[in-house]
């Protein structure tokens, strides 16, 4: 039975991650439309509509965690890089007057495997993307200088850029990130979601 429960949580668990990274690249849609893009970003949504997609990025960030700690791979240097960015880097918090609240409970693992596999399989797949699922405005319909991180502190790098810039859109709606890093944030749900359309989607069913 408990086989078959495991199954359930995470059949559910791949629908909520479909849901969040289908509706976040909607809403970041949203916003280049109405802004004009590159001009400022519009504010003009509900608040709190990227609220699971910080969740869901929480849950890669601990996957990443999860996934090193079991790794015998990891070099010295590559283990300064992480404890330096997991325990002492997050003076961007503090920048953007946000604050980190502790959990009150335990949550199991699983959702956080699930969710950093499946962003690893996006930032992989990324620059390859076709050019019919490239929807940013620029020039060329491609993501191809979009290399996937080839060290675990770039790949922790790139997480929290994708924090980063959520965070900046959920709170500070009306101030425009950085080109770079929007971009790069859109490109991932971008891939993240045509994953789920040509992958994901047919594997659950209805």
């Amino acid at each position: 039975m408990s086989g078959i429960t495991d199954l359930k949580a995470t059949r559910e668990t791949l629908r909520e991650l479909a849901q969040t990274v289908k509706s976040t690249r909607q809403t970041l849609a949203a916003m280049i439309q109405a802004s004009h893009w590159p001009g400022r970003l519009s504010s003009r949504r509900r608040s709190g509509q990227l609220a699971d997609t910080l969740q869901h990025l929480g849950d890669v960030r601990e996957g990443f965690v999860l996934s090193q700690r079991a790794s015998p791979h990891l070099s010295l240097s590559e283990l300064r890089i992480l404890v330096q960015h997991i325990l002492l880097d997050w003076d961007w918090l503090q920048t953007m007057n946000l604050a980190l609240t502790p959990a009150h409970q335990i949550e199991p693992v699983g959702a956080q495997l699930v969710a950093y596999n499946h962003a690893l399989v996006a930032l992989g797949v990324l620059p390859h993307l076709p050019a019919e699922a490239v929807t940013f405005p620029q020039r060329q319909r491609t993501y191809a200088d979009l290399a996937a991180p080839a060290e675990p502190g770039e790949l922790l790098a790139r997480i929290e850029e994708l924090e980063q810039v959520i965070y900046q859109a959920e709170v500070m709606p009306t101030r425009s990130p950085p080109y770079d890093s929007f971009r790069r944030t859109y490109a991932f749900f971008e891939a993240s979601t045509w994953l789920v359309d040509r992958y994901l989607d047919a594997l659950l069913g209805d």
